[in-house]
């Protein structure tokens, strides 16, 4: 029996900012533990070897998107539409599905790893690869843990299961570091020890919410998952390239160490990635069933998401640029100093970020669109990236087509938003709020450098905690005087969480 729409979006209405906020702190605990892997592998590892394990999780990366076939994409979105008793049949046939091709992937892993390590001029590659190979067939099946969880409303314990397996990750991964002295090989095989203990706890996670419900046979076939999936597939292909084809192209020119400072400094602010992901993956579900009887509430409930985004990232994209090269030592190490310039660059797209494109092109069934866009941005930077590499070889160079390219993606999914909606870039956005954001945030942080400068502080890992115990009062004092008001925000994330 299908739950009333009317009741499904009232629900969820009182739910989305605790989701947000519990998929936010998930997400938060495991950028925080990446970065500490980074943090303690970048000072325990030389470059070259860390070079080699960050290819290892690159190549991974690469291919998850060609053999995942937007698959994972599917779980927030039809789980939505149905009752639960349905939604245990879909859940089964996803996780099948997404094993059979876990499988292929660990198979095609390990059979091609040597022709991988030649491709990527590496051959320490190749070995790592195999141990590695165990990994997808592992990681496939939980791949909509995420998706189940916010649907039914089990965001805490999507976040109990994400910290919990990504401090796995970070002791197992550090341990074998630290005891094997930085051996790649070693170090991988205690990533994949930890992602096939952390993939047991995902398959028993992804049934929890169906416990004493009474599973009835599903009228959502694979070919309905296909046709969802396909151009979400190839819009995630397309975006893959655009977000990696820089690291492809250093990967393959520049050697492994300066893949290690490229991979550290060419990185966005993880907050804004936190708090982008996190929105979306809140709005998939609630716009997926507004399109079905209140279709012109989607653009208010986008736009909201949009200023409440921007009010959180922009501040901390904006400091981030000002006080890169102190970020960039205190986190990596005097090593990893010239990741600044990336850094600063990579910050640059944080202040895009904060539009969430997919939810609400996916809700009006403008996936096509959102496809297209990509693919003609995805020829445009690859194109642009070999010419950069074999006629102006620098890092920075690369890092800088890479935002270009991004920027112009954005500005094509802005004109198919307006196109499907018959609105404008004024209605669409809080253009005013954001200004102020870009005001208020610059002043705070000026008055930061100012005081770190007055000091004479060279340390830098102090001159950031100086920076950030300026920055932050000041911040909050102008934007109070600005209007721009986190009380509300606050308020509203503890009651909900709360209830």
């Amino acid at each position: 029996m299908r739950l009333p729409t009317g009741s499904i979006i009232d629900a969820l209405r009182g739910s989305r900012t605790a989701g947000a906020a519990w998929v936010g702190l998930a997400r938060s605990v495991s950028l925080c533990m990446s970065l500490c892997i980074a943090v303690f592998l970048s000072r325990i590892m030389e470059p070259e070897s860390y070079g080699t394990y960050l290819q290892i999780l690159y190549i991974y990366s690469t291919l998850l998107v060609l053999f995942s076939l937007g698959l994972p994409g599917c779980y927030s979105y039809f789980l939505g539409r149905v009752s639960a008793e349905e939604g245990r049949a879909i859940v089964t046939k996803l996780t099948g599905v997404c094993t059979a091709a876990g499988a292929l992937f660990s198979l095609s892993l390990f059979l091609f790893a040597d022709d991988i390590a030649l491709f990527m001029s590496n051959a320490s590659l190749a070995s790592g690869l195999r141990v590695f190979a165990v990994v997808p067939v592992t990681l496939m099946p939980v791949a909509g843990v995420e998706g189940i969880m916010i649907t039914y409303r089990r965001s805490r314990l999507l976040a109990c299961y994400v910290c919990t397996s990504r401090l796995l990750t970070l002791l197992c991964v550090v341990t074998a570091a630290w005891h094997y002295k930085g051996d790649v090989t070693y170090v991988t095989a205690a990533f994949a020890a930890a992602s096939v203990l952390s993939a047991a706890a995902g398959i028993r996670l992804s049934y929890l919410p169906f416990k004493g419900i009474l599973s009835v046979p599903c009228h959502i076939t694979y070919r309905d998952f296909f046709r969802f999936a396909l151009p979400v597939f190839y819009s995630g292909i397309y975006g893959f390239i655009i977000t990696s084809s820089s690291r492809f192209f250093v990967s393959r020119y520049f050697g492994a160490e300066d893949f290690a400072v490229f991979s550290n400094g060419f990185r966005e602010v993880p907050l804004a990635v936190i708090v982008a992901s996190s929105v979306g993956s809140v709005l998939l579900p609630e716009l997926s069933r507004l399109s079905v009887g209140e279709r012109a509430s989607c653009i208010d409930v986008w736009r909201r998401s949009v200023s409440k985004s921007a009010s959180i990232i922009w501040p901390v994209s904006v400091f981030c640029i000002v006080f890169a090269p102190e970020i960039m030592v205190t986190f990596f190490g005097e090593s990893y100093r010239a990741g600044a310039d990336l850094f600063r660059l990579a910050s640059l797209v944080c202040f895009v970020r904060v539009v969430p494109f997919y939810p609400l092109m996916a809700a009006l069934g403008r996936m096509r669109d959102f496809a297209r866009a990509h693919l003609y941005t995805a020829l445009l930077l690859v194109t642009t990236d070999y010419i950069t590499s074999v006629y102006y070889p620098s890092l920075t160079a690369l890092a800088a087509v890479s935002v270009a390219t991004t920027l112009f993606c954005m500005l094509l999914l802005f004109r198919s938003v307006a196109t499907a909606t018959g609105t404008g870039l004024v209605t669409l956005i809080p253009l005013s709020r954001l200004w102020r954001l870009i005001v208020v945030s610059g002043a705070a942080c000026m008055a930061a450098k100012a005081a770190v400068a007055w000091s004479e502080i060279t340390n830098m890992p102090v001159a950031l905690l100086v920076a950030a115990a300026v920055a932050i009062p000041v911040y909050l004092i102008i934007a109070g005087a600005s209007g721009i008001d986190y009380l509300p925000i606050l308020r509203k994330s503890v009651s909900d969480v709360n209830r």
